[in-house]
């Protein structure tokens, strides 16, 4: 059976492309994902649409008209494919307009090829430290400061205290996000073991203040774990809503 990274290879076979992001990451963890996340430096409509066909007309679509970006869906869920323009004259500059440096990771999307990390971030995986790549990187896409927090607690990585300090700056900014983004954070954060202390994170840089204040009232206040989790899936459902 053909994984999504098979299909892509087949489909863009001679194309000037990279598989990036948590694809590379999760190889490199030696964790399973099925979400691939690939740069071009042509055309992402025309390599979506390609990835599609070769992947037996699977369901292709725009995801972002401001980005630029496509997404493939197998027709079994099994795989899925993001296709993004190369931001940037180089890879090396996509990769710096990235959140975090273990997410700023790129690798030839032929077999074999070294991994493409400017920015250490292969270091920072090993060293379970979450950074930012770039100072303007929360400032660039404000629903990063959740992002933090899940990636935090997805990977059991500690953020470093300038990530920290820029995530709190700029959580306000979480107010102009869509809730249909914020959801999706809040989602996956409360799916994983570490659930509280990616509330508490959360609470500590601002975050709940902007998109949970409900739960950010209870602030101070002796709850147990499954009372925070009730109150953050009541919210979660107002958002769904």
């Amino acid at each position: 059976m053909s994984t999504g990274l098979d299909v892509v290879r087949a489909a863009l076979a001679g194309t000037q492309a990279w598989l990036v992001g948590g694809a590379v990451r999760d190889e490199l963890l030696g964790r399973q994902t099925s979400d691939l996340d690939i740069v071009v430096a042509g055309d992402p409509a025309q390599a979506a649409r390609a990835v599609a066909h070769a992947g037996g007309s699977a369901a292709c679509f725009a995801l972002s008209e401001e980005f630029g970006s496509w997404r493939v869906v197998a027709r079994d869920r099994s795989w899925q494919v993001d296709v993004e323009p190369l931001r940037g004259e180089t890879l090396e500059a996509d990769l710096a307009l990235r959140d975090f440096t273990v997410n700023a990771i790129a690798r030839e999307l032929d077999e074999g090829g070294a991994p493409i990390d400017p920015l250490d971030g292969i270091a920072d995986l090993r060293a379970r430290r979450l950074r930012m790549a770039g100072p303007d990187a929360f400032a660039r896409d404000p629903l990063r400061v959740l992002r933090l927090v899940r990636v935090a607690v997805e990977l059991d990585m500690a953020p470093d205290e300038e990530a920290l300090s820029c995530a709190a700056a700029e959580a306000h900014g979480l107010g102009g996000v869509s809730g249909e983004r914020v959801f999706v954070e809040l989602r996956r954060i409360l799916a994983t073991p570490h659930a509280r202390r990616g509330i508490e994170m959360a609470v500590a840089i601002g975050a709940t203040a902007v998109v949970l204040p409900e739960l950010d009232a209870l602030r101070g206040v002796e709850q147990s774990r499954f009372h925070h989790l009730d109150v953050y899936d009541h919210t979660l459902q107002v958002l769904q809503g």
